[in-house]
Protein backbone atom coordinates (compact mmCIF):
# COMPACT_ATOMS: atom_id res chain seq x y z
CA UNK A 1 0.00 0.00 0.00
CA UNK A 2 2.64 2.59 0.57
CA UNK A 3 4.76 1.48 -1.98
CA UNK A 4 1.48 2.56 -4.44
CA UNK A 5 1.45 5.96 -2.22
CA UNK A 6 4.80 6.56 -2.70
CA UNK A 7 4.68 5.69 -6.27
CA UNK A 8 1.55 8.50 -6.89
CA UNK A 9 3.67 11.23 -4.93
CA UNK A 10 6.39 10.61 -7.29
CA UNK A 11 4.01 10.39 -10.51
CA UNK A 12 2.32 13.43 -9.32
CA UNK A 13 5.27 15.31 -8.84
CA UNK A 14 7.12 14.63 -12.18
CA UNK A 15 3.31 15.65 -13.73
CA UNK A 16 4.45 19.15 -12.63
CA UNK A 17 7.96 19.30 -13.73
CA UNK A 18 9.00 17.05 -16.96
CA UNK A 19 9.65 19.58 -19.35
CA UNK A 20 13.45 19.65 -21.01
CA UNK A 21 13.66 22.82 -18.92
CA UNK A 22 13.36 21.02 -15.86
CA UNK A 23 15.33 18.16 -17.30
CA UNK A 24 18.39 20.30 -18.16
CA UNK A 25 18.22 22.25 -14.90
CA UNK A 26 18.28 19.04 -12.71
CA UNK A 27 21.18 17.80 -14.95
CA UNK A 28 23.25 21.02 -14.26
CA UNK A 29 22.59 21.08 -10.72
CA UNK A 30 22.88 17.00 -10.31
CA UNK A 31 26.69 17.57 -11.96
CA UNK A 32 26.81 20.53 -9.37
CA UNK A 33 26.33 17.60 -6.56
CA UNK A 34 23.20 18.89 -5.89
CA UNK A 35 21.57 15.81 -4.26
CA UNK A 36 17.89 17.02 -4.66
CA UNK A 37 18.34 17.51 -8.17
CA UNK A 38 20.24 14.32 -8.35
CA UNK A 39 17.31 11.96 -7.02
CA UNK A 40 14.67 14.13 -9.30
CA UNK A 41 16.86 13.25 -12.20
CA UNK A 42 17.16 9.70 -11.34
CA UNK A 43 13.62 9.40 -11.10
CA UNK A 44 13.29 11.22 -14.50
CA UNK A 45 15.08 8.46 -16.25
CA UNK A 46 13.66 5.45 -14.16
CA UNK A 47 9.78 6.52 -14.82
CA UNK A 48 11.24 7.90 -18.63
CA UNK A 49 8.80 10.78 -17.86
CA UNK A 50 10.49 14.10 -20.08
CA UNK A 51 13.61 11.89 -20.91
CA UNK A 52 14.05 8.88 -22.52
CA UNK A 53 13.63 6.02 -19.87
CA UNK A 54 17.45 4.67 -18.94
CA UNK A 55 17.71 2.54 -15.61
CA UNK A 56 21.49 2.32 -15.71
CA UNK A 57 21.20 6.57 -15.46
CA UNK A 58 18.47 6.23 -12.96
CA UNK A 59 20.97 4.22 -11.25
CA UNK A 60 23.56 6.40 -11.33
CA UNK A 61 22.06 9.46 -9.86
CA UNK A 62 20.23 7.69 -7.24
CA UNK A 63 23.64 6.24 -6.23
CA UNK A 64 25.18 9.79 -6.53
CA UNK A 65 22.19 11.30 -3.98
CA UNK A 66 22.16 8.72 -2.02
CA UNK A 67 26.06 8.72 -1.28
CA UNK A 68 25.03 12.47 -0.10
CA UNK A 69 22.13 10.21 2.43
CA UNK A 70 19.06 10.96 0.47
CA UNK A 71 16.49 8.92 1.99
CA UNK A 72 14.46 9.09 -1.09
CA UNK A 73 17.67 8.05 -3.36
CA UNK A 74 17.89 5.16 -0.88
CA UNK A 75 14.73 3.84 -1.14
CA UNK A 76 14.09 4.10 -4.84
CA UNK A 77 17.64 1.75 -5.27
CA UNK A 78 16.02 -0.61 -2.61
CA UNK A 79 13.12 -0.97 -4.94
CA UNK A 80 15.12 -1.20 -8.01
CA UNK A 81 17.29 -4.17 -6.67
CA UNK A 82 13.90 -5.95 -5.32
CA UNK A 83 12.08 -5.98 -8.83
CA UNK A 84 15.20 -5.96 -11.23
CA UNK A 85 14.57 -2.66 -12.27
CA UNK A 86 17.61 -2.26 -14.50
CA UNK A 87 19.78 -4.56 -12.04
CA UNK A 88 19.95 -8.10 -11.16
CA UNK A 89 17.44 -9.06 -8.60
CA UNK A 90 19.09 -9.02 -5.03
CA UNK A 91 16.79 -9.12 -2.08
CA UNK A 92 20.12 -8.34 -0.12
CA UNK A 93 20.83 -4.88 -1.50
CA UNK A 94 17.65 -4.07 -1.45
CA UNK A 95 17.60 -4.68 2.26
CA UNK A 96 20.73 -3.02 2.47
CA UNK A 97 19.16 0.35 0.74
CA UNK A 98 16.10 0.02 2.66
CA UNK A 99 17.94 -0.05 5.66
CA UNK A 100 19.75 2.87 4.86
CA UNK A 101 16.51 5.00 4.21
CA UNK A 102 15.11 3.38 7.00
CA UNK A 103 17.84 5.06 9.43
CA UNK A 104 17.07 8.16 8.67
CA UNK A 105 15.21 10.54 11.14
CA UNK A 106 13.64 12.31 11.39
CA UNK A 107 11.63 10.76 8.52
CA UNK A 108 10.53 13.10 5.58
CA UNK A 109 9.33 10.23 3.58
CA UNK A 110 12.00 8.14 2.24
CA UNK A 111 13.05 6.42 5.65
CA UNK A 112 9.27 5.24 6.28
CA UNK A 113 9.07 4.24 2.92
CA UNK A 114 12.62 2.30 3.22
CA UNK A 115 11.73 0.86 7.06
CA UNK A 116 8.12 0.04 5.20
CA UNK A 117 9.48 -1.97 2.49
CA UNK A 118 12.46 -3.69 4.73
CA UNK A 119 9.19 -4.93 6.93
CA UNK A 120 7.85 -6.24 3.94
CA UNK A 121 11.21 -8.14 3.02
CA UNK A 122 10.99 -9.73 6.51
CA UNK A 123 7.41 -10.91 6.15
CA UNK A 124 7.88 -12.54 3.07
CA UNK A 125 11.29 -13.93 3.55
CA UNK A 126 13.45 -11.88 0.85
CA UNK A 127 16.74 -12.23 1.67
CA UNK A 128 16.30 -13.72 4.79
CA UNK A 129 14.40 -16.07 7.08
CA UNK A 130 11.19 -14.87 7.44
CA UNK A 131 10.31 -13.30 10.72
CA UNK A 132 7.36 -11.54 11.80
CA UNK A 133 9.27 -9.73 14.81
CA UNK A 134 11.47 -8.05 12.41
CA UNK A 135 8.70 -7.41 10.02
CA UNK A 136 6.52 -5.87 12.77
CA UNK A 137 9.62 -3.23 14.38
CA UNK A 138 9.89 -1.98 10.98
CA UNK A 139 6.47 -1.38 10.06
CA UNK A 140 5.92 0.24 13.35
CA UNK A 141 8.86 2.11 12.46
CA UNK A 142 6.51 3.10 9.10
CA UNK A 143 3.39 3.97 10.86
CA UNK A 144 1.97 1.45 8.45
CA UNK A 145 -1.25 0.38 10.41
CA UNK A 146 -1.86 -2.20 7.90
CA UNK A 147 1.15 -4.32 7.31
CA UNK A 148 1.52 -3.91 10.82
CA UNK A 149 -2.23 -5.93 11.66
CA UNK A 150 -1.05 -8.59 8.96
CA UNK A 151 2.28 -8.91 10.99
CA UNK A 152 0.13 -9.23 14.17
CA UNK A 153 -1.94 -11.52 12.82
CA UNK A 154 1.50 -14.37 12.38
CA UNK A 155 2.32 -13.79 15.38
CA UNK A 156 1.87 -14.72 19.44
CA UNK A 157 1.33 -12.37 22.32
CA UNK A 158 4.71 -12.98 23.42
CA UNK A 159 6.51 -12.65 20.16
CA UNK A 160 4.56 -9.28 20.32
CA UNK A 161 6.18 -8.19 22.86
CA UNK A 162 9.37 -8.95 21.79
CA UNK A 163 8.38 -7.11 18.70
CA UNK A 164 8.06 -3.90 21.14
CA UNK A 165 11.20 -3.89 22.67
CA UNK A 166 12.81 -4.72 19.98
CA UNK A 167 11.35 -1.38 18.52
CA UNK A 168 11.77 1.04 21.88
CA UNK A 169 15.42 -0.13 21.54
CA UNK A 170 15.45 0.84 18.10
CA UNK A 171 14.01 4.00 18.60
CA UNK A 172 16.39 4.75 21.07
CA UNK A 173 19.56 4.23 19.45
CA UNK A 174 18.25 5.75 16.10
CA UNK A 175 16.82 9.43 18.19
CA UNK A 176 15.98 12.66 15.76
CA UNK A 177 18.96 14.47 14.39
Amino acid sequence: MLKIFASVLLASALAQAQGSADIARWNDEAERGDARAQFWLGVAYERGKGIEQDFGKALKWFMESAKQGNADAENLLGQMYEVAEGVPQDYRQAAKWYRAACEHRPDYGGAGQGCNNLGLLHLEGKGFKRNSIEAYKYFRLANSEVNLETAKRRMTRGEIADAERRTEQWIEAHPDQ
